[in-house]
C-alpha cells in the first residue's frame, strides 16, 4: 500500500508542471486551471489533502465536460484518494478519466498501470487483468510494469501457467529487471514443476547476486531434483568453497552428497575437518558418519578411530557391538574383547547374544578357555544363538578331554 501511494504521489507531482506545455493542442489546459493545478502541487507538497481536494472538486464544475481538462483534474482526484489509501475512490476517478479517451498515449498508458495497481491493491485481481490485459495486447511494446502486475494479478488468482508469459515478457522488455521479478518468475516456474527452466533462472540470479546463499542452494536442490546430482554437488561444494555454507546442516547436507555420488573419502575428509574445526558438533552421530565415510573410501584404520569416538559418546552399546565385530574381523582380539565387554556394560543391544558369542570367540583364540566358556553360556541363553553357542561349549569340553 504504501509504495503505491508513493508511486502515485510522485506521478502527480512529475506531471502537474507539464501540463501548460503540451505539444498537442488537445492536451493543454487553460492557465485558470494551470494555476488551480499548481496550487494544488503546493498543497499535496505541505501535505494538505483537504484543501487540495476542495481545489480539485471546485475545479471539476468548471470545467469543460469530456475534454482533457475534466480528464486532468479527474486524474488528478484519483491519485490524491490513492495518496489517503481510498483507494475505492481513486478507482471510481481514474476510471471515468480513462473513459473520456482523451488522454495523451503516454499518459493514458500510466493512468491505466495506476488503475491496475489501485485494484491490485484492493485485491480486485481480476479487474486489474481486465484493465492491463487489453492495453498490453494491443501493444506489446508498453511499459514492463504493466507486464509485471498482470504476471502478479495472475500469481494472485493462482493462475501460474497465465502469469508466466507476462513475466517472462516484462524481463525480457527490461534493461536492468529488479531482482523481485526474478524472483516470481522463480516461483511460477516451482508451482508449474518447471525445474530445468528454473534452474536457468537461478543460474542468472547466481551470477547477478553470487554473495545470496539462498540462490546457491536452491539451484543445488533443483539439480536434486532433476536427478543430476554432480550437477548439485558441484554447485554446493563451489558455495561452501566461496564460505557461504557454514551452519552443521547445510555441511552435513554436502558431506551426504558426497557419499551419494561415490565420493566417500572427499565427505570424509570434509566432515574430519568441520569436526576439527567444531562448526560440526563432534557427537556420537556425527562420528558414526565419519566412522562409515571412512569405511566406504576403505580406509579401516581412520574408520576404526571415528567408530570408537562414536562408540564412547552413544548412550547405548551398539556401536562398541559393531567396533567389536570389525575387531573380530581383524583378528585384534584384545580390542574385540574391550569393545565388546562395553557394548555389553552399556546395554540396549538388539541381539546381545551375538555380543557374547563374538567374545566367547576372542577369549577363545587367545586362550582364556574359562571366561570364552562363561561368555558361551551367556549367549546360549539367546535363541538366535543358542545353537552356535552350544556347538562352541562342546567344542571347547572335546578339546579340553582331548589334551593330556
Amino acid at each position: 500500500m504504501r509504495s503505491l501511494k508513493l508511486l502515485l504521489l510522485c506521478y502527480v507531482l512529475i506531471c502537474l508542471p507539464a501540463f501548460a506545455k503540451q505539444a498537442d493542442k488537445s492536451a493543454v489546459v487553460s492557465a485558470s486551471l494551470y494555476r488551480k493545478l499548481s496550487r494544488v502541487e503546493k498543497l499535496i507538497n505541505k501535505k494538505s489533502y483537504s484543501k487540495a481536494r476542495k481545489t480539485l472538486i471546485n475545479a471539476l464544475g468548471s470545467v469543460k465536460k469530456g475534454t482533457y481538462e475534466e480528464a486532468v483534474v479527474l486524474r488528478t482526484l484519483a491519485s490524491l484518494y490513492a495518496m489517503q489509501e481510498q483507494y475505492s475512490k481513486a478507482a471510481e476517478y481514474l476510471s471515468k478519466a480513462l473513459a473520456l479517451s482523451v488522454l495523451p498515449a503516454k499518459q493514458q498508458q500510466q493512468a491505466l498501470l495506476n488503475l491496475g495497481q489501485i485494484y491490485m491493491a484492493l485485491g480486485k485481481y481480476a479487474k486489474a487483468i481486465k484493465i492491463l490485459q487489453p492495453a498490453l495486447k494491443a501493444n506489446p511494446k508498453l511499459d514492463s510494469q504493466m507486464a509485471i502486475l498482470l504476471a502478479n494479478a495472475y500469481s494472485q488468482l493462482k493462475q501460474y501457467h497465465k502469469a508466466l508469459p507476462y513475466v517472462e515478457q516484462a524481463i525480457r522488455m527490461s534493461k536492468k529487471p529488479p531482482e523481485s521479478w526474478y524472483q516470481l518468475n522463480l516461483a511460477l516456474l516451482y508451482e508449474l514443476g518447471k525445474y530445468s527452466a528454473a534452474a536457468n533462472i537461478l543460474e542468472q540470479l547466481i551470477t547477478k547476486f553470487p554473495e545470496k546463499k539462498q540462490y546457491w542452494m536452491q539451484l543445488s536442490s533443483v539439480y536434486q531434483q532433476l536427478k543430476q546430482y554432480k550437477k548439485a554437488l558441484a554447485i554446493r561444494d563451489l558455495a561452501y568453497k566461496k564460505g557461504l555454507i557454514s551452519k552443521q546442516k547445510e555441511i552435513l547436507e554436502l558431506v551426504n552428497l558426497y557419499l551419494y555420488v561415490d565420493l566417500p573419502y572427499k565427505a570424509a575428509q570434509l566432515l574430519q575437518s568441520e569436526i576439527n574445526s567444531k562448526r560440526v558438533k563432534g557427537n556420537s552421530k556425527n562420528w558414526e558418519l565419519l566412522a562409515n565415510a571412512w569405511t566406504q573410501a576403505k580406509e579401516y584404520k581412520k574408520a576404526t578411530l571415528a567408530l570408537e569416538k562414536a562408540s564412547q559418546l552413544n548412550p547405548k552399546g551398539a556401536l562398541y557391538q559393531q567396533l567389536g565385530r570389525i575387531y573380530v574381523e581383524q583378528e585384534n582380539w584384545s580390542a574385540a574383547i574391550n569393545a565388546l565387554t562395553k557394548a555389553l556394560q552399556k546395554g540396549g543391544l538388539k541381539n546381545p547374544g551375538n555380543a557374547y558369542l563374538l567374545l566367547g570367540m576372542s577369549y577363545y583364540e587367545l586362550k582364556k578357555f574359562n571366561k570364552a566358556k562363561h561368555a558361551f553360556i551367556q549367549a546360549k541363553k539367546y535363541k538366535k544363538t543358542k545353537k552356535s553357542a552350544r556347538q562352541w561349549l562342546e567344542y571347547i569340553s572335546s578339546e579340553q578331554e582331548i589334551k593330556p
